[in-house]
């Protein structure tokens, strides 16, 4: 056992620590002088005792016969073996045990008090001021943003000081403009009985919740709305963020790591581009609403694993019901179908579906005959539909509990506001149908797809642009593209904020022109986007649709 002990000090004393080279070599030498001396101590002991037992039998020891070397080995085991004078267990008795504990402090004690490093000194001589002066003369340190050379200057932002059913007022702009730029599809962010309510809670429970949900930030509102999403969408549980862009960016990393496998559409929104690149998982992307390519790309990855042998894994899914950067939507049934014989989990961003898209205003999924469980994560964006902030996750108990502790936008944000959450019951309570199954937001829902089917069939025949996904599509987004491009994306943008300008100026209509990161890992080309709204009448469709057809006339003859 002695021995042992300074067999693991030698082999913790002569293995690399990170702490110096200088204490590595002290505990080498000490490790080194220990499994040296004790040996020859042990050696040195059992040859006097063999002496002195062998001393007081000469007479009947004979070494050059086999009884002799029988005896011989008896009296050797009787002073080493149990009882004799250098068995452990005597050694022990006799308090034998100091001397290695003593040794041990010893070397403790030496090695606390050599310096854990010493600084190398080097043979070359000190620079000298000049040449000092001389070297900071010839840094240049790196920029701290990317060059913005060959890039347009950010448009001119315009401040919305009041509204008017679909007519905002502009901060030095007397008249009111017609507002297609903006995503409040069921004009929720308008509606006074939601106002009233949110006033309410403000003067109930403040502006702000003052910490995260783990902490202190959570409230009765929130856990309310929680309940009321849960049994909206028939499922166990739901989970609510402050932040709409950081929802979906956070729910992907807490469900994948580096050892799991995500592959998603190629025109996903940005936020799905960042969970996806910070969860460190195997990414693969699949061409646009095309499903051999994704089919394909799954069995690559089948038949990878399967020659490497490769552990089980997590595999998602990744898709928008409604792609924000197009319009148009992704092709869920076909999508479930191929994840389903797979065995790959589905995961569905519904930001500009939900309360837009299905029988009871629960999105894409509904909208193609998904029963709730089928699909095993949804998200989507409060600020849309709801004309709130934030958003929100639903599903199993189990994908909704790991997100509180897993899910980075929920533990480490300061909670939705309280009034914000009551914004968000307001229009589920109106999307709530009755005993006969109707309900108000019934009523918006087939409104807003009037107003879609109108506007579609509208823009679709103005020249020089091009609706994407076409008119039949029931998308409240619409993006115009040129119809034909110059082949420079920063000429077609200058064209698309020509454009938007002489809309707004001549026409009395505010659109949105489409911005990309360069972070996207596919930016879709430049293009005017549009939303349709409850609050748009046929007279506003016209002219929109009139200031439109002036304004590229005008900018593209120019």
């Amino acid at each position: 056992n002695t021995l042992h002990v300074f067999a693991h000090i030698h082999v913790i004393s002569s293995s690399p620590s990170g702490i110096g080279s200088s204490m590595s070599r002290h505990r080498v030498v000490a490790g080194l002088a220990l499994a040296i001396v004790v040996p020859l101590v042990s050696a040195y002991l059992v040859a006097n005792a063999s002496a002195a037992a062998l001393s007081d039998n000469e007479q009947s020891l004979n070494f050059f016969s086999l009884s002799g070397i029988a005896n011989a080995f008896r009296a050797f085991w009787d002073i080493v073996g149990p009882g004799g004078k250098l068995h452990p267990a005597y050694f022990l008795e006799h308090k034998g045990h100091l001397l290695i504990e003593g040794a041990l402090i010893l070397v403790i004690v030496y090695l606390a008090l050599q310096h854990s490093f010493k600084v190398r000194r080097h043979a070359e001589e000190p620079l000298t001021e000049k040449e000092i002066d001389q070297l900071c003369k010839e840094w240049s340190p790196e920029p701290l943003v990317p060059s913005t050379a060959g890039e347009l200057a950010p448009p001119e932002s315009h401040v919305i000081t009041g509204l008017e059913g679909p007519y905002v007022y502009l901060k030095g702009r007397k008249e009111k403009v017609i507002n297609v730029a903006s995503s409040n599809y069921l004009n929720m962010a308008n509606n006074k009985e939601n106002k009233i309510e949110s006033i309410e809670t403000v003067n109930t429970y403040g502006v702000g919740s003052c910490g995260p949900r783990g902490f202190y930030g959570t409230i009765d509102k929130h856990l309310d709305l929680e309940k009321e999403l849960a049994d909206f969408y028939d499922t166990e549980a739901a989970i609510i963020y402050s932040y709409d862009v950081a929802t979906i960016a956070s729910i992907i990393p807490a469900f994948a790591n580096r050892k799991d496998i995500i592959i998603y559409d190629e025109c996903c929104s940005y936020p799905i581009q960042t969970g996806c690149t910070v969860s460190r998982a195997r990414v693969a992307l699949f061409k646009h609403n095309d499903m051999d390519d994704l089919t394909r790309i799954i069995e690559n990855f089948e038949a990878e694993e399967k020659a490497k042998n490769k552990p089980l894994c997590r595999k998602l899914i990744v898709v928008e019901g409604i792609y924000s950067n197009y319009g148009d939507m992704a092709q869920l049934k076909s999508i479930w179908e191929i994840k389903d014989k797979y065995k790959y989990r589905l995961m569905v961003d519904e930001s500009h579906a939900f309360g837009v898209l299905g029988a009871t205003g629960r999105g894409a999924c509904e909208h193609f005959g998904l029963k709730p469980g089928q699909v095993e994560i949804i998200a989507a964006s409060m600020s849309h539909a709801m004309g709130s902030v934030g958003g929100f996750c639903v599903g199993d108990r189990d994908i909704v509990e790991h997100q509180r502790l897993s899910g980075s936008g929920y533990c480490f944000s300061a909670s939705l506001p309280p009034y914000l959450a009551v914004a968000s019951s307001h229009m589920l309570r109106l999307l709530r149908p009755d005993k006969s199954g109707n309900s108000p937001g019934k009523e918006l829902m087939a409104l807003l797809q009037k107003r879609v089917r109108a506007l579609r069939d509208q823009l679709k025949g103005i020249p020089g642009l091009k609706l994407f996904g076409g008119a039949a599509l029931p998308s409240p987004v619409l993006h115009m593209h040129l119809a034909k491009s110059s082949g420079d994306a920063v000429e077609d943008q200058e064209t698309m904020y020509r454009i938007a300008d002489h809309v707004l100026v001549n026409g009395g209509v505010l659109v949105g022109v489409s911005q990309y990161s360069k972070l996207d890992i596919r930016r879709p080309p430049p293009s005017l986007v549009i939303y349709a709204t409850v609050a748009l009448g046929e007279k506003e469709i016209l002219t929109v649709v009139g200031a439109l057809r002036k304004a590229v006339r005008d900018v593209i003859k120019a």
